[in-house]
């Protein structure tokens, strides 16, 4: 599995402030007439404040379960249920990595190809015409579930008055692995999620929801899923806002496959699944050889296909330029100003670096000493990116509080510079640069967090303000379960202005409080453009900040050229060191010659 996969363990489980109240069950009915048939929850929280009576639908069929002939295609809508369906049991998590192995929360640990479910919460009494939140959850579109204790989704439905929706989504090779035609087609996950949020627009308002005000947001990879649905065609008019926690579609980690990857990788995987080399060759018979593998062997086999193209840092199986969700690249969409939605979040963490020294320590408790070596393993390591050494001095140089730094000899912790390297080229610039793209053609309102919280996601004490730790304030997590006894008043001060920020954005598109509701402290969240980049700094202060317009200028601008140079001046090197090999007479001179290389011949 990708390192980067590992990156998002990142939603809370929720536990003792969620009651479930023995009475009458409720029922909706969907617009084909089926009847669900859910089960009643309160929350309350004197502090929030929020009460509320709630009405949760779990495990509702979306799509016709991607099995046999199914798998590797298109996702197909589901037909009429069996009415009345019982929408009390959490579904199946979508196949993946044991979750004892990751250390992933999910609620139903029982996994299968047949996962694609969705939950719906509503407030009691039913609303009318109230905003949706439709949640996708992260994993490096790897491991995860909609249905993972979202720490917060029932206070942010509580106290905003609004209903939520999350879903599942394939995963993995089930979801990403593809040969970019159509025969495995790409990016079935987003297909799911696609589908998901059409079921949303036919079947929302029987929940008392406005499909005409759907939010989609996501962390990480559900954050890259959401900037991504906003640039598929067949998604046009299915949301209207977005939030983005710490991804997006022009991250360096958001690898996208080309035809020619794709095909070598579904190769390689038949080869691991023991199909016949002539099969392989064969569309039809290698189609049906993928069909006919254990749904387990073709999970079990998908973290050696890096080892079996002769690569280990291939990258896990990802979102692809099929020409079809995805008719063009990101960023040429962007630019083109073809993007559904009209009002964005766009948010990372001022540390999320840490969490890819995290992943790569031994000892994961104690803080990780970054010496000049280890300082450019670790970019090669998460990158597969040999940045030549000599640059390595120049990134410290721009990272360093006090460029004298480099002078002294004898300082070898380079921890500080490295985790804000790694967390500004990763996500931080990128989601910059994907607002201030995305600015001319609509409201964008971009945040970080600075704020370092009292427990985090890793649970470890080094990691700062961490990827993924805001999930757990602007939800409303602390005011519930376990967290509520472990959370500091300044974290509930954070959490309770946070939250009024998401709520307000998910019920007008702006996270500002509306002219004509009643005066409150809530700071004013300005837009984040072209010329003006303001973050909303997420602290119990909430104040605005510029941040990184250095750092992220020398990434994208200065990086890139000097990178090429670099390894242009490398293969001049090899060159004239192949060529310093031969003799004028044309004889090979050193042990290291290739005996089977033609010598160079001398100009007349």
């Amino acid at each position: 599995m990708s390192p980067i996969a590992l990156a998002f363990l990142i939603l809370v489980s929720s536990v003792t402030t969620l009651i479930c109240a023995e009475q009458e069950q409720p029922t909706v009915t969907l617009k084909d007439g089926t009847e669900l048939v859910g089960i009643y929850d309160e929350f309350h929280s004197d502090e929030l404040p929020a009460h509320a009576k709630l009405e949760t639908y779990y495990g509702i069929p979306y799509a016709e379960p991607p099995v046999g002939d199914l798998r590797f295609k298109p996702p197909v809508a589901k037909g009429k249920l069996e009415s009345p369906f019982s929408a009390s049991e959490i579904g199946k998590s979508c196949i993946q990595i044991d979750p004892q192995v990751t250390g992933l929360p999910l609620t139903n640990e029982e996994m299968s190809e047949d996962c694609l479910f969705l939950d719906v919460i509503v407030p009691h009494p039913r609303p009318e015409k109230a905003a949706v939140f439709f949640w996708i959850h992260g994993g490096g579109f790897t491991i995860g579930a909609g249905n993972m204790p979202l720490g917060g989704t029932i206070p942010l439905v509580s106290y905003g008055n609004l209903i939520a929706v999350s879903i599942n989504y394939r995963l993995n090779a089930f979801g990403f692995m593809t040969t970019v035609d159509d025969l495995i087609p790409g990016n079935l996950g987003l297909r799911d999620q696609q589908l998901a949020l059409k079921w949303v627009q036919e079947n929302i308002e029987a929940f008392g929801g406005d499909p005409e005000r759907v939010t989609i947001g996501g962390v990480s990879a559900g954050s890259s899923s959401a900037s991504l649905q906003m640039l598929s065609p067949d998604s046009s008019g299915l949301f209207k806002n977005v939030i983005m926690q710490s991804g997006s579609s022009l991250d360096v980690w958001n690898t996208f496959r080309s035809p020619e990857d794709g095909r070598r990788e579904v190769k390689a995987m038949a080869k691991l699944l023991e199909c016949s080399p002539e099969d392989i060759e064969d569309d039809p018979k290698l189609l049906q050889c993928l069909l006919a593998a254990p749904a387990e062997a073709i999970l079990e086999m998908s973290s050696k296909v890096g080892e079996e193209l002769g690569n280990p840092s291939f990258p896990s199986p990802g979102p692809s330029l099929d020409g079809v969700f995805l008719p063009q690249d990101p960023l040429s969409l962007i630019e083109a100003g073809k993007i559904n939605g009209e009002n964005v979040i766009v948010g990372t963490n001022a540390e999320e670096g840490t969490l890819f020294l995290y992943m790569i320590s031994q000892d994961k408790e104690v803080r990780p000493k970054v010496n000049s070596t280890t300082f450019g393993v670790a970019l090669s390591l998460l990158f597969n990116d040999n940045i030549d050494p000599a640059l390595h001095d120049l990134i410290k140089l721009i990272y360093a509080p006090d460029p004298s730094i480099l002078l002294d000899e004898s300082r070898d912790d380079f921890f500080k510079e490295v985790t804000q390297y790694l967390g500004d080229r990763t996500f931080l610039c990128s989601e910059s640069k994907f607002g201030r793209k995305v600015s001319p053609f609509l409201d964008v309102y971009r945040y970080t967090m600075t704020y370092v919280p009292s427990k985090n996601f890793m649970d470890i004490k080094w990691a700062g303000a961490a990827h993924g730790d805001e999930i757990l304030y602007v939800s409303g997590g602390v005011f519930e379960g376990k967290f509520y006894n472990e959370s500091t008043e300044e974290e509930k001060v954070l959490s309770r202005k946070a939250l009024s920020y998401w709520v307000n954005f998910i019920q007008t598109g702006n996270p500002n409080t509306p002219e004509d509701a009643e005066p409150n402290s809530l700071p004013i969240w300005p837009k984040f453009t072209k010329e003006d980049e303001l973050f909303k700094d997420l602290t119990p202060a909430m104040n605005n900040i510029y941040m990184k317009r250095r750092e992220c200028y020398f990434i994208e601008h200065v990086l890139p050229p000097l990178k090429k140079a670099f390894e242009e001046l490398k293969e001049l090197r090899l060159k004239r060191d192949e060529q310093s090999k031969w003799s004028e007479e044309g004889q090979c001179e050193g042990e290291s010659c290739h005996q089977d290389q033609p010598p160079v011949e001398n100009e007349p």
